[in-house]
């Protein structure tokens, strides 16, 4: 992990001196590797180059992470910890800009001890050589972050709603025909049925289904799909079946 440690005397300094100790690193590399490389490569090249490696160097530098130890325990304190203040209670979360080791964010008090949050320490980690524990900073306890709620005014997007709405009716409208389908195939009369050629009956279901507002073009498919099926063994009376379904769908296209 790239962390940098400091004595909690020292942090607050160390922080306030941090970019400038940063961009310093970074742009003495610049200029060493610049004067070295320009005698021997293109002068665009070499600032390139130097460029590069000094923002890298700058770079790592910043993105150290500031850690102290407490004194008592022994245990490692990222400064980047949500606090609490001391003083008036405010709750800092920009702890990049605004760790315990600066100052408040909000009412700016400058913080001379924080309590160790270890479990079985909780003792005063001074930052400052006076030793006042008095308004110590504190861990963030039950953090909650802020929860945005996006309330959707119906009103404003009319059109979305009267697609929802259509949407809902078309469900409703094909769940109904179905169910209408499935009543009259119920109550098709077995009987009449049973004194009519195969190719009668197959007719008769075929003027049901034109009469339900079925295209003829499905109709067809699907009694062939079902003629292939009933009759997977048998190519000639799956042919015969075919020949039939294509007379009755040519009657209705005349």
């Amino acid at each position: 992990m790239n962390i940098q440690k400091s004595e909690p005397l020292r942090a607050r300094r160390v922080f306030e001196l941090r970019p400038y100790i940063h961009f310093g690193a970074g742009g003495g590399v610049f200029l060493l590797l610049l004067i070295i490389l320009i005698f021997f490569i293109n002068p665009l090249i070499a600032v390139l180059i130097a460029g590069g490696l000094g923002y890298a160097v700058y770079f790592y530098l910043e993105s150290r992470l500031l850690v102290i130890a407490c004194p008592r325990c022994g245990k490692d304190i990222n400064t980047n910890t949500p606090w609490e203040c001391g003083f008036q209670g405010c709750k800092n979360l920009n702890v990049d800009e605004f760790p315990f080791v600066r100052e408040c964010e909000h009412c700016h008090y400058i913080p001379k001890a924080y309590m160790c949050h270890h479990a079985g320490c909780n003792k005063p980690i001074f930052l400052t050589t006076d030793r006042q524990e008095m308004h110590a900073a504190r861990r963030l306890e039950n953090l909650e972050l802020p929860v945005k709620i996006v309330v959707i005014d119906p009103t404003k997007d009319k059109a979305l709603m009267q697609k929802d709405q259509i949407g809902d009716l078309e469900h409703e409208l094909g769940v109904e025909t179905l169910r209408k389908k499935i009543e009259i195939v119920k109550k098709m009369p077995t009987e009449a049925s049973a004194t009519k050629t195969p190719e009668q009956i197959l007719d008769d279901e075929i003027t049901m289904e034109v009469n339900q507002g079925m295209a003829l073009m499905d109709i067809e498919q699907r009694h062939k799909a079902k003629a292939d099926i009933e009759f997977a063994n048998d190519e000639h009376k799956r042919a015969q079946k075919h020949a039939w379904i294509e007379k009755s769908i040519g009657k209705r296209i005349e």
